[in-house]
């Protein structure tokens, strides 16, 4: 794991943020392309702020919905927390259930990718920190689907 990327713990007086890493029964990624490549990114993981009162886990399905079309099922959550340059960000593995074939503004594209794709996807990021711990996320998440107990797909 990148150790300087993931944290066990959410760093004091830094956002929290809550996103989804989604996968089908192909074992692909699920990516969206930030419109006009919005802080650098190129490629990453739906993610962002919780609404008031509202769960982990469900404000990363919300988010997950909303930047990339997809309503989804959350699976587990990976351990620990991802350090980005605005925010520490708690990730959920998910499992795809409906394209609405909708997404917000901020979202000019979504993918799917095998690992090895999204990879070389997230490394195009311009932006050290983001790419870094996107690079995490996925190490985490292929890490989870290679133990026995990990599952995924849509239903």
């Amino acid at each position: 794991m990148h150790a300087e990327w993931h944290r066990a713990e959410p760093r004091p007086f830094v956002a929290r943020a809550y996103g989804g890493v989604v996968i089908d029964d192909r074992r692909r990624v699920l990516l969206r392309e930030p419109t006009n490549h919005f802080g650098g990114y190129c490629w990453t993981f739906a993610k962002g702020g919780a609404d008031e009162g509202e769960s982990p886990s469900d404000a990363a399905l919300r988010e997950v919905r909303e930047e990339t079309g997809w309503a989804c099922e959350a699976i587990a959550e990976i351990d620990g927390w991802f350090v980005g340059t605005t925010s520490d960000t708690k990730f959920f593995l998910m499992a795809p259930l409906e394209d609405h074939g909708d997404f917000h503004h901020e979202t000019a594209s979504v993918r799917w990718a095998s690992f090895e794709e999204a990879a070389e996807l997230i490394a195009q990021t311009t932006v050290g920190g983001g790419r870094e711990r996107d690079l995490a996320v996925l190490a985490a998440a292929a890490a989870m689907l290679s133990h026995p107990s990990g599952r995924v797909g849509a239903r």
